[in-house]
């Protein structure tokens, strides 16, 4: 009877395992889409392509901090739901800058017009561009503090999430290449090490890391 049970239990568990790793390879993806936008950059503007990836990036991202958001809330389920709430702001606000860079390409407008124009309907400009733009480096500040805080990930990997988040702004805002190369590398490694951990380990961990 035991042996049937086991077998059921690991054949019930295998949709489970699936989604882990597919959210693991998604947290991967996600800040690898992301680092390529700048390669396509049109004199420091995202344009067509480069607000194409920045847009396209979000939703690997996401789905990937999604799996990670089931895994912190065990330990802090309170701080986890609002800063599930953060994330989707600020993913929200990065789609909207990627599909604004996209628009302004495909329709040849200047990015000076362009923002010229959201004078005009400052309520929405600020609802839409403005307030959620710099929520989602944010989210990621929150995320390396809470995983630093209760430990479910390695203190260097928490860190350099931080560190990155505080950076994230100046590669985009400088619109200098070299600046957003750096910030994305800085980015990638932390993701990377999380998403190799989540696809070795796809059940929910309940307990602290070690370094």
């Amino acid at each position: 009877m035991s042996v049937h049970l086991q077998a059921w239990s690991g054949l019930h568990n295998l949709p489970v395992m699936f989604v882990r790793r597919l959210q693991a390879a998604a947290l991967f993806l996600g800040p690898v889409i992301f680092a390529v936008s700048p390669f396509f950059w049109t004199g420091g503007h995202y344009g067509v392509n480069g607000g194409m990836l920045i847009a396209l990036s979000m939703v690997p991202w996401v789905y990937g901090l999604i799996g990670e958001y089931e895994r912190i809330r065990e330990h802090v389920p309170n701080v986890a739901g609002i800063w599930l709430l953060i994330l989707l702001v600020g993913m929200f606000g990065s789609i909207a800058f990627g599909l604004q860079g996209f628009f302004e390409g495909t329709f040849g407008l200047d990015s000076r017009a362009a923002l010229e124009g959201f004078d005009d309907y400052p309520p929405q400009g600020f609802l839409v561009l403005w307030l959620p733009g710099p929520v989602f480096p944010l989210a990621l500040l929150t995320f390396g503090l809470i995983i630093g805080w209760t430990r479910t990930s390695p203190l260097w990997v928490a860190a350099l999430i931080c560190l990155a988040a505080v950076a994230f702004p100046a590669g985009r805002a400088l619109r200098l290449e070299w600046v957003a190369y750096i910030v994305d590398v800085l980015v990638i490694i932390p993701f990377a090490q999380l998403a190799w951990r989540s696809w070795h380990h796809p059940r929910t961990i309940t307990r602290p890391v070690k370094d």
